[in-house]
């Protein structure tokens, strides 16, 4: 009692924050229970976000929240970086930490009464600039499981998202077009992409791929269109790593997918507006950083503009009584 006194009078002073017996006994998977509800009811709520939430509850879940202190927050994001997280990916985590763990709805609510400071790094100079040549893709590809290799060309092709593509149903599949619905979308607009050439050949593949069999013999339709043997495609971060070892090309992101397919777009003549459509590109600015210009595309731009100089630089001689 006394210190519970204690507390309430260093808090009407500016001191330490009261928490009562009802908010130590809040977990974070409870504090997460109620942000995905909050962003639900704002529709904000997307599988991308359950990609960032998923870890933070295998962390933090059972925590208490009062237990959730700036040291161990500190500790977390530490041992992120440690693993070769980006300061990107760090920072998604973080901003869910503020608000959630960080209590902002809950406090919000009155569930909780303090918030701990979470640090955001600094993304400057952390932007990646890698993109996969054919050759080195396909040697990746090869060295995929197979249940991610149609996967992968999806995402070569066209340049979506990881989420965006594990996201598809074959309810999102037409005769001759794929839509991404507005919610699996990170613009937050629905897009659509015709069905054409590899693409076509690849969603072909995988109506091969939809009929499954359990271990009883009985046969269900998957209603994901890239699944492992029905399940959805989840982390994949191991075997994409594994791959890029074998093939020669370590330490790539299958992000760099985007900025390849955005590169290859604009190399084959696509119209940048169009090539936006493709990818899903919501700014120039954004569509400009992933379209990625090689050493061997500066090397060709150098030597027309040589070219070029040359020919002007020729004087054309005209007789004084030529017409």
């Amino acid at each position: 009692m006394k210190r519970r006194l204690g507390e309430i009078a260093a808090e009407k002073h500016g001191g330490r924050t009261f928490v009562g017996p009802q908010q130590e006994r809040v977990t974070v998977n409870e504090l997460l229970d109620g942000l995905e509800r909050d962003y639900k009811l704002r529709d904000k709520w997307s599988e991308k976000v359950f990609s960032v939430v998923r870890p933070l509850r295998e962390h933090f879940g059972t925590w208490r929240a009062v237990e959730v202190s700036s040291d161990a927050a500190g500790k977390y994001i530490e041992n992120l970086r440690e693993d070769g997280y980006s300061n990107s990916t760090i920072n998604h985590r973080a901003q869910l930490l503020r608000q959630a763990l960080a209590f902002k709805v809950a406090i919000r609510n009155k569930v909780v009464s303090a918030a701990p400071f979470i640090p955001r790094l600094s993304e400057v100079g952390n932007e990646r600039q890698g993109f996969f040549e054919t050759a080195d893709f396909e040697a990746v590809a090869a060295h995929l499981p197979e249940y991610l290799r149609d996967f992968s060309r999806f995402g070569f092709v066209t340049g979506w998202r990881k989420g965006s593509i594990a996201s598809l149903r074959w309810a999102d599949v037409g005769d001759d077009v794929v839509y991404l619905r507005a919610e699996n979308s990170k613009t937050r607009k629905a897009e659509t992409l015709p069905l054409e050439g590899e693409l076509r050949d690849i969603i072909e593949r995988r109506r091969a791929a939809q009929t499954i069999e359990d271990k009883d013999g009985n046969q269900r339709f998957a209603e994901f269109v890239f699944h492992s043997k029905g399940v959805p495609i989840g982390d994949f971060r191991k075997a994409w790593a594994t791959a890029c070892k074998k093939a020669g090309v370590p330490n790539r992101l299958f992000h760099d997918l985007r900025r390849t397919a955005s590169r290859n777009l604009i190399a084959a003549g696509v119209p940048q507006a169009v090539a936006m459509k493709i990818t899903g590109h919501r700014t120039d600015s954004m569509f400009r950083r992933y379209a990625i210009v090689d050493e061997a595309q500066k090397r060709e731009a150098l030597a027309k503009t040589q070219q070029y100089l040359a020919n002007s630089s020729e004087r054309k001689v005209v007789s004084i009584g030529q017409k």
